[in-house]
């Protein structure tokens, strides 16, 4: 008969071996703030992908794969290079994302730290990688990676704008976000977590837009969240449950250092 207590140091044993996964993070660049990731590379207007794998919905035809590493790259190149908050507001790894900001303020609290709200652009480029991927993890989709696809809860109007205790109480049941960083797999090539679901993060438009500020990569009760999808429908004060922010700066001139950080 096997002894229980050396069936259980052995199981023990086995787990302590087992290696643990790897970092999706590359790490800081001696560019940015020790808190920031630096995105550096070539933005395309526009990005066609093909699928391999559409399936007709209620509404719409969705894909959930593109065949990897096939891109058409259109329209106008812009060069990135930018210091970019590795989580969402208050950007702290494990904190609880900031919700009900505006674009405005999004702007003042970045403006108060020496940065600046990232331009719709860079959030693209720090979401696609260099290799354009249509998801942040890559070309299949999978609603397990990043905090998106949950239910989504009626939202009491009234109560959101009352402020006080009754707001903050419609809020608490409403929040369906994760901690920043608890979604390991949601991090970009360049080690930006949550850029996809989570809170949809206000951005400075393209110059084409109604307003000066848009809103990115939906939130956790959008099924559909991607690198590109533009929200561009709520005026720069617009403020809901799920809206937050990340801010940007440019890098320090020495950019290099990020060369030796990528894969």
């Amino acid at each position: 008969m096997l002894d229980p207590l050396l069936c259980l140091g052995a199981l023990s044993i086995a787990l302590l071996t087992v290696p643990a996964a790897p970092s999706l993070d590359p790490g800081p660049s001696s560019a940015c703030p020790e808190d920031m990731r630096l995105v550096t590379g070539a933005h395309f207007d526009e990005v066609q992908h093909l699928c391999t794998d559409p399936r007709p919905g209620s509404r719409d035809t969705h894909c959930f794969e593109y065949w990897e590493g096939l891109t058409a790259e259109e329209g106008s190149r812009t060069e990135i290079a930018v210091c970019m908050d590795q989580f969402e507001a208050p950007n702290r790894r494990g904190a609880k994302p900031f919700v009900m900001r505006s674009f405005h303020d999004a702007e003042s609290w970045c403006a108060e730290r020496g940065k600046r709200v990232c331009t719709e652009q860079e959030w693209e480029l720090a979401c696609e990688g260099p290799e354009h991927r249509p998801w942040v993890y890559g070309w299949k989709a999978d609603r397990n990676v990043c905090n998106s696809g949950k239910g989504w809860r009626q939202f009491n109007a009234e109560k959101l704008a009352s402020g006080g205790d009754q707001a903050e109480a419609e809020l608490a049941r409403l929040w369906q976000g994760a901690l920043s960083g608890a979604y390991h797999g949601c991090v970009s090539s360049f080690g930006v977590y949550d850029l996809m679901g989570n809170v949809e993060e206000w951005v400075a438009s393209r110059k084409r837009r109604r307003w000066t500020g848009a809103l990115m990569g939906g939130f956790w009760a959008k099924p559909w969240t991607g690198c590109r999808g533009t929200n561009d429908a709520h005026e720069p004060k617009f403020a809901f449950y799920e809206t937050g922010f990340r801010c940007c700066t440019p890098p320090r001139a020495d950019t290099r250092a990020h060369s030796e950080k990528l894969p």
